[in-house]
């Protein structure tokens, strides 16, 4: 022991300096209790300097606790973190025993906030990212050549400084390992605070690295949960179990604090912030330390998780309040239809969403909610199907902006053109849009398949192109307050057709919402999400969406109507790794584009039926044609603006249906002469 002391000679100080710092240890001074004994606040004077300070002085009466002293000592003066306590000395005089540190405690310890409605989730998860940081240097970052095992981690031992910084505290049971050995156990008695202990201690009868890991993943919990890991005389005792048992049943949301489910559902919380965020806790507590991540890696999630926090942008304030509330649907009606998005609904997946079929049977503004849908072959009330998007995107933060996107432009609009939002659900870590079911699928489910095509008449192919450019003038043009929004994602895939053949345009999460007099277009870097053959060359040079962008892709569908192929169709593909665009702007120049289109509207231009309306007329080939070149233009001063490209589709129509009629007409005279 003479070694030990004289080893952290440098650090001692008199206790006549911490009973005259204490006010003689007054009881007004106590601000903890710990096992060890009381920690007292007080002014020293250190290098001329009066520091604030704690002081934890061990318990005589009960005795013992020597170990434990120098351990802390021993951890401590080697420590260097900003987010570990800092060691001012200690005291070993005429049996005081006393650990002097740095007053870190003005909002006390995470303990006794873990309820507090004032303590944000970004607050939160700049807690759980310094404790992670903290560990990750004990684990990692020791220049001497060993990391430290805490053992001692839980809420209680978090303490926060004046500007809620937490200083991770609390080392009278740590333990000093190589660095090569971090992983391997280490014989011990079980140590730890009960709610805290790793479960593997008892099965392996030691401990590693992964136990703080354990630990820390029931803190986060506790953040997350607002409750103790442990409440004696409760049904849930303990939080771990509890909270493994409803993450892997999806059911966490269930759980989480009053105040900061309010907050998603209230859209000041990002929802993918704190996917991310529940993830890595549950990775921590899980069976068998090899499954566990290390702190490295947990720090790093938790950074994502707190840069997600900081990057969402809430929507203004009245935007999605109480005026929205009559769309709002609750997530257990979602799960009802589509019985826990059951695979049996599913449709369709892509990177950021699901989609599902499910029946409305009853839906107002005071009671939203959802039957299961009937088999197809059984539908009685085909009005009462819609869609529900899913959005998904895990880990991408994208998923969130594009959600949010989409429903202020559903929200803003209305227009027998563009789909209707039937509701829409933010609540736990879901996300989910609602929307009519088109009964005629969209128009790429018809592209390519002949059988399909031969549906799609020209006139009918006609009607959806003038639905289409009905929308987008109201978009660019016509909307309240001159305001202005660019689609940014065209192609055949966002039409969808209803039971009526009338043509609508969907999924707006690519969208960008233009105020009153901004200039008309804007910086976009999501060329990288979108389809190449749609993209505007001018958009993918300069990363600047405008009006002409939409239209561009829009002539690019112009194109796959005439041709009834996809633009990345291996017919385009093998003459030119551009697609359509390119084949069909060289046979346009060529004067061979007649071989571009769809084999189908030829044979009904050579029938000329005057019963059938698929009969396409010359003239009204040609108008289209002539436009939908002009769409494609290469940059956006030669392209039309949509109400250009609308005149024309409606003169191509002119040109279709007025031939039939002019020819029975003629018919019938002739009949009756």
């Amino acid at each position: 022991m003479t070694t030990t002391i004289a080893k952290f000679a440098h650090l001692q100080i008199p206790l006549e300096d911490v009973v005259k710092a204490t006010d003689n240890f007054h009881h007004d001074n106590i601000i903890g209790r710990g096992g060890l004994g009381h920690v007292y606040k007080g002014q020293l004077q250190r290098s001329g300097e009066l520091i604030t300070i704690s002081a934890l002085r061990l318990d005589r009466k009960h005795g013992g606790g020597v170990i434990e002293f120098w351990t802390e000592v021993s951890m401590l003066s080697d420590l260097r973190h900003p987010n570990i306590v800092s060691m001012v000395g200690f005291c070993d005089e005429n049996h005081e025993k006393i650990i002097v540190t740095m007053y870190e405690a003005k909002n006390g310890s995470l303990k006794e906030h873990l309820s507090n409605p004032n303590l944000t989730w970004t607050q939160r998860l700049k807690i759980c990212v310094g404790v992670a940081r903290a560990l990750s240097y004990l684990h990692y970052y020791q220049r001497r050549g060993y990391g430290v095992i805490h053992l001692n981690v839980n809420s209680s031992t978090i303490l926060l400084d004046e500007n809620w910084e937490p200083k991770l505290s609390g080392f009278k049971v740590s333990i000093k390992q190589s660095l090569n050995r971090m992983d391997q156990v280490f014989l011990s008695e079980p140590i730890g605070t009960i709610g805290y202990l790793d479960p593997e201690i008892e099965k392996t009868k030691g401990v590693t690295c992964k136990s703080d890991v354990y630990a820390f993943g029931v803190v986060l919990f506790e953040i997350l949960c607002g409750r103790r890991a442990y409440i004696r005389n409760d049904a849930n005792r303990l939080l771990a179990p509890l909270v493994m048992q409803h993450y892997e049943n999806e059911t966490l949301p269930d759980i989480i604090h009053p105040d900061l489910k309010n907050q998603i559902s209230g859209y000041q919380i990002s929802v993918r912030s704190l996917r991310t965020y529940s993830e890595t806790a549950y990775s921590c507590l899980k069976e068998g330390r090899s499954h566990r991540p290390h702190m490295l890696s947990i720090a790093n999630e938790l950074e994502k998780a707190l840069e997600k926090a900081l990057k969402f942008q809430p929507p203004p304030p009245g935007k999605f309040g109480n005026n929205l509330e009559h769309l709002k649907i609750r997530l257990n009606d979602i799960k009802l239809a589509t019985h826990n998005f059951s695979n049996a609904y599913k449709t369709s997946t892509s990177k950021w969403h699901t989609w599902y079929e499910a029946e409305l049977n009853h839906f107002n503004k005071e009671n939203p909610s959802f039957v299961e849908r009937k088999s197809k072959s059984k539908q009685s009330n085909r009005q009462t199907l819609v869609v529900i998007k899913r959005f998904l995107s895990k880990d991408e933060e994208l998923g969130e902006e594009l959600f949010f996107t989409e429903l202020e432009v559903l929200t803003s609009i209305k227009h027998h053109n563009i789909v209707t939002l039937i509701g829409f659900c933010v609540e736990g870590f879901e996300m989910v849009l609602v929307t009519e079911k088109f009964f005629n699928r969209n128009l790429s489910d018809y592209l390519g398949n002949v059988n399909d095509m031969y549906i799609l008449t020209w006139e009918k192919r006609l009607k959806i192109c003038i639905d289409i450019a009905q929308a987008l003038i109201y978009l660019h043009n016509e909307m309240e307050d001159k305001k202005m929004i660019i689609h940014g994602n065209i192609k055949s895939h966002k039409f969808g057709i209803d039971e009526n053949w009338v043509a609508k345009i969907e999924d707006f999460e690519f969208a960008v919402f233009l105020p009153p007099n901004q200039k008309d277009e804007a910086m976009c870097e999501r060329a990288r999400f979108k389809s190449k053959y749609y993209l505007d060359p001018e958009y993918v040079k300069t990363g600047k969406l405008n009006r002409e962008s939409d239209v561009y892709s829009f002539g690019v569908v112009l194109l796959e109507i005439l041709c009834g192929k996809y633009a990345d169709d291996q017919i385009f593909l093998k003459k030119s790794e551009e697609g359509l665009v390119h084949v069909a702007r060289g046979n346009f120049c060529n004067g061979t584009i007649k071989e571009t289109i769809d084999p189908i509207l030829k044979e009904e231009t050579r029938k000329m039926s005057y019963i059938s309306n698929r009969g396409a007329n010359k003239d009204s080939l040609h108008t289209f044609l002539e436009v939908a070149n002009q769409c494609v233009a290469k940059t956006k001063d030669q392209r039309p603006t949509m109400t250009v490209v609308l005149n024309e589709l409606e003169k191509a129509f002119i040109f279709q249906v007025s031939l039939p009629s002019l020819c029975v007409y003629i018919t019938i005279g002739f009949i009756l002469a």
